[in-house]
């Protein structure tokens, strides 16, 4: 009897460490940004969910061709043309597109309190651009966008305690497009000579390869980065 006695007790003991453990593993971020949207197995769905932002930093992001390329044959062009390029909100906490979309309204109403910036699941960047192509030449238009990050906590409650909670934390860095920093945006033309094949396929003539220097114009180069709030020292409840 005395055995089993302690056995059972042994038992309970590592019952309890067990499910220590599984309330220690159980923390996901994705589950509880998704609770703020729709019911989530074993967490239901949150009654409220607010955000506070920290930090938000203004960034230029890598360059990508915009428009078409412009081929000038028989003389020089002059190419003006007005880009837009749409974007979306990146999050570096997966959830569903649909939940994405309805956490953003969150994110937007205190980013623009916090920092009385504008904040949007979906943007788009729209840059007038105008450049000249000398004659057999190809040419074509880049731009590396101005973009904002802002990182904060997630702060979601629940009407019932949740593993001991009734108030959880996530903490998602949030990266999109800034229409309104085109400050920090960079503008470039680059053009070069055609070669004799393309001269002959794109413009019908085999004359004399051009002589035109290949060119790397800068109509709008961007600011340094630069940076409001500062980073959150707190840690997740978990």
């Amino acid at each position: 009897m005395a055995v089993s006695g302690l056995a059972m007790v042994g038992a309970l003991i590592a019952g309890a460490g067990s499910a220590h453990a599984a309330d220690d593993n159980w923390y996901d971020q994705s589950a509880l940004l998704t609770s703020c949207n729709q019911n989530v197995n074993g967490l239901g769905k949150a009654d409220r969910c607010r955000f506070e932002p920290a930090k938000r930093s203004i960034f230029t992001g890598p360059a990508k061709q915009v428009g078409s390329t412009v081929h000038a044959c028989g003389g020089k062009v002059t190419f003006g043309r007005q880009t837009t390029e749409g974007r979306t909100e990146e999050n570096s906490i997966s959830v569903s597109a649909g939940v994405e979309a309805g956490l953003s309204k969150i994110f937007s109403a205190s980013i623009q309190t916090s920092f009385g910036h504008t904040w949007s699941y979906s943007s788009s960047e729209t840059e007038e651009i105008s450049a000249e192509v000398p004659e057999y030449s190809i040419g074509f238009a880049t731009i590396a966008p101005a973009m904002q990050r802002v990182t904060g906590r997630m702060v979601i409650n629940y009407p019932k305690r949740r593993h001991g909670h009734f108030e959880w934390y996530a903490y998602p860095t949030l990266t999109q497009y800034d229409p309104d920093e085109m400050q920090y945006a960079t503008v470039t033309i680059q053009t070069r000579p055609m070669n004799a094949s393309e001269r002959q396929s794109m413009c019908n003539n085999s004359g004399a390869v051009s002589t035109a220097p290949t060119t790397h114009t800068t109509i709008h180069l961007a600011q340094s980065g630069t940076s409001q709030g500062t980073s959150l020292s707190a840690t997740p409840r978990n």
